[in-house]
């Protein structure tokens, strides 16, 4: 519009009267041709941001009680995977498969590559790919499992290491990086797995009367922000990471944020019990992060309508918590107008049961604790989104993130790139793989557009229980249909043996109950 604006203006000038206005004409619109470049001529930058346990209740999703206008804004205008499952339901080998590319049911596969220090050529993580190709990389928060990327509490050690050129959490008045995971507003944290004592009962949730920076989530916000503003003063490309440790236990925000919902208005899962036809003893956990994490007075896997109620309102209280934040980073992207030259990806590492089949927690192979949030904006086109029911999975970033930044992509990888489901909505690989270990029993999971299956199976392969469910006449997995279908069953088992769920060169670093 510009350029014919001035193509207009010149033709009813005399050139030979205005040669001075002509020229100033002419570098003018240069200079607006010049501003209108597309964004990707130079390396996209990217912005990773990390949710522990946010299972799909965001508007995007579908739920019409959580408010999420942050992130539903960025969905609006990325591309949404409605169907994105994680490779385990719990966050050690989630994360490390998510980081590798590579499924892994490590909580730490870089054990080895610490010991020795000598950087391998092939990179061994996303931010290692990204580093190797001259980018700045920057991991704040809980990316990896272990809070702030590191493994010791004075922030030396990395645990990946030859990835990060520097790391950050917010340890403040909670002193360490695992505590200020579990942080309380004023200064304490409980949780019995990481070694503080419980004599003082706390509750598994707060309403802190504080603002966003009385939790560390606030504080890591604003040192992403810190970076953001450094990055755009040196024009450095750069992969930042920013890991957020809300929703996961403990539910504490701010109490603004409780204050958005009225409790009483909170719907409670509707299947608060075992599915049918279900007689195993791997399938269902007695929600240990809640009641044996916590000193919990209802017992070991034992929730009330009233504390269930209350853990509602908490978890989504928190997720309203982290969708301000995350619109925070979205404000910054775009006042410093690195949003043109920057993909912005949101991920979780699994979902999280609100009581559905009786338990409050991760840790299982249905529907509600490995699928996930999966958003990715590419700068070109965030002015419309799109949403992708194809099926995909946690090791898929990797591959895609290679792809969109054109980086050289080692072949050993076990995600697929999504770019031609996001460039041309490809059918994709029509499945998702999902894997947990409990008991001696290791239940491999296969979602299809149909079905959910589980096999469970000791060291011997052999089969110990088995699940079916039907998607299309029971979503929420309530009625386990496996004795019905003995054809089906034996077709999906076979598909199961055929297909990688674990690396088999690579221990069960931990028993998972």
């Amino acid at each position: 519009m510009i350029r014919v604006w001035v193509i207009s203006l010149i033709s009813n000038l005399s050139i030979r009267r205005s040669p001075l206005l002509l020229m100033l004409l002419l570098l003018g619109c240069f200079s607006c041709k010049k501003k209108q470049n597309t964004p990707l001529e130079s390396p996209p930058n990217v912005l990773l941001i990390c949710i522990d346990d946010l299972r799909n209740d965001l508007g995007i999703y579908g739920n019409t009680v959580v408010k999420s206008p942050n992130i539903d804004a960025l969905a609006a205008s990325g591309h949404v995977f409605l169907h994105h499952y994680v490779q385990s339901a719990i966050c050690g080998p989630s994360r490390s498969s998510f980081l590798t590319g590579r499924i892994s049911q490590q909580w730490d596969p870089w054990t080895d590559y610490r010991a020795t220090n000598l950087e391998p050529e092939t990179p061994i993580s996303l931010p290692h790919l990204f580093k190797k190709n001259g980018y700045r990389t920057v991991g704040i928060g809980k990316i990896s499992h272990e809070p702030g990327g590191v493994l010791d509490s004075l922030q030396t050690k990395a645990q990946i290491p030859f990835s990060w050129d520097s790391t950050y959490t917010s340890v403040g008045r909670w002193k360490t990086p695992w505590r200020s995971f579990f942080a309380y507003a004023n200064g304490d944290a409980h949780n019995k797995v990481m070694g503080v004592g419980l004599n003082t009962p706390h509750l598994p949730y707060e309403a802190g009367d504080v603002n966003e920076m009385g939790y560390p989530d606030g504080l890591n916000t604003q040192e992403a922000i810190k970076h953001l503003e450094r990055f755009k003063k040196t024009g450095e490309p750069f992969f930042l990471a920013l890991g957020f440790n809300k929703p996961h236990l403990p539910f504490n925000a701010p109490k603004k944020y409780w204050d958005l919902y009225n409790a009483e208005e909170i719907p409670l899962a509707s299947n608060n019990f075992v599915p049918k036809n279900l007689n195993n003893p791997y399938s269902i956990n007695q929600s240990p992060e809640l009641t044996t994490h916590y000193p919990w007075p209802e017992g070991p896997g034992k929730v009330g309508e009233a504390s269930a109620r209350k853990l509602t309102h908490g978890y989504y209280a928190c997720i309203s918590y982290i969708d301000a934040l995350v619109g925070q980073l979205t404000a910054t992207l775009e006042r410093l107008e690195l949003d043109e030259n920057t993909v912005v990806v949101l991920w979780s590492d699994h979902g999280w049961q609100l009581g559905e089949h009786t338990m409050f927690g991760k840790m299982s192979n249905f529907e509600v604790a490995t699928a996930s949030p999966l958003i990715i904006r590419l700068p070109q086109d965030k002015k419309g989104g799109k949403t992708h029911t194809q099926f995909v999975e946690s090791v898929d970033v990797y591959p895609t993130l290679a792809n969109i930044c054109e980086l050289p992509l080692n072949t050993d990888l076990d995600g697929q790139s999504l770019t031609p489901i996001i460039h041309n909505n490809a059918p994709g690989k029509g499945y998702a793989r999902s894997f947990y270990y409990r008991k001696g029993a290791l239940g491999k999971s296969l979602r299809t557009p149909r079905h959910r299956f589980v096999r469970w199976a000791n060291d011997q392969d052999s089969t110990l229980a088995l699940e079916l469910y039907d998607h299309k006449l029971d979503p929420n997995e309530n009625n386990n249909i496996a004795l019905e279908h003995p054809h089906l069953t034996d077709s999906l088992s076979r598909w199961v043996g055929n297909l990688k769920y674990l690396d088999p060169d690579a221990p069960f670093r931990y028993g998972w109950e």
